[in-house]
């Protein structure tokens, strides 16, 4: 009779850890990535600050090769450059220039 009380009561903790877990340590709900909802508006990508930056995830033989490539991109020579930031910003939007 006391095992029985003892298995139930072990139980019953088990239960009430397992609900507390579920209530207090789990997500409400998981976080979502707002999207505007305007889509009227004019975006004006800056040329510059992007084929600059694309230097951070590339490798040149030299600091004028780097160079040459910045020129070559804002010339528009390497139009996967701005694609790929529209891309990892989320633009979607093909009037953004």
């Amino acid at each position: 009779m006391q095992t029985m009380k003892t298995s139930l009561f072990i139980i019953g903790m088990l239960i009430v850890i397992a609900l507390g877990y579920y209530f207090f340590m789990m997500p409400t709900s998981m976080p979502t990535i707002e999207t505007p909802t305007d889509t009227s508006s004019n975006v004006r990508l800056n040329i510059d600050t992007i084929c600059e930056g694309a230097l951070a995830y590339m490798t040149f033989p030299s600091g004028a090769a780097a160079e040459a490539f910045v020129q070559e991109c804002k010339n528009g020579e390497h139009p996967e450059v701005i694609e790929q930031w529209k891309i990892q910003m989320g633009i979607t939007d093909d009037r953004a220039i």
